[in-house]
């Protein structure tokens, strides 16, 4: 069966394990859970003691507690990621044997938190390196080939250079494809 909020696949077996792992738990005890991991997922901080105290509260060990974190966080971005509905989203979820009362509490979720999860995989998945320079290198008027050098700032903050040999006449077309593409990508 095929599933919207995992972009039209199938569940993996681990997320239908837990899925079942997740019904165990009250669903007070999902919802801030859950709460938990949408704030891991847009301001970057697990509340590790929280996620500890429900997971005593519901009698699980620490490998479940980790497993369900790693499951709404699934759930959570693949529903964002896919533009799923919060209908859709709880439908799908009782389909895979979650509860009804925790499906709705996960699709309040994320009608609460779905534009800032979008927001913070944009910002995540647009990280290339950035073109900071580029310069053609003097050489000999005779040859048909002319060495440009690029320097190229990685994501990490390091800058790593290129040289590379093309004709005389596509450097002129390189440099306007460059600038087609740097104009393309500043408008995202």
């Amino acid at each position: 069966m095929r599933f919207r909020f995992l972009g039209d696949g199938d569940c993996p077996d681990w997320l239908l394990a837990e899925i079942n792992t997740l019904s165990r738990m009250t669903s007070i005890k999902m919802k801030i859970l859950g709460q938990a991991v949408a704030k891991y997922l847009t301001e970057g901080e697990l509340d590790e003691e929280k996620v500890k105290k429900i997971t005593q509260d519901a009698k699980l060990d620490v490998g479940d507690a980790k497993a369900m974190v790693a499951a709404l966080e699934l759930i959570f971005t693949s529903s964002a990621r896919y533009g799923v509905s919060a209908a859709d989203l709880s439908s799908e979820l009782q389909q895979l044997g979650l509860p009804r009362e925790h499906s709705t509490a996960v699709a309040r979720l994320h009608i609460d938190h779905c534009p800032q999860i979008t927001a913070v995989l944009s910002s995540q998945s647009l990280r290339v390196s950035r073109l900071s320079s580029i310069e053609v290198l003097p050489c000999d008027s005779a040859s048909p080939v002319s060495t440009v050098a690029l320097k190229l700032k990685k994501v990490d903050g390091n800058e790593e250079d290129s040289t590379i040999n093309i004709s005389k006449d596509d450097v002129q077309v390189l440099l306007k494809e460059l600038k087609r593409a740097r104009a393309l990508m500043e408008s995202l």
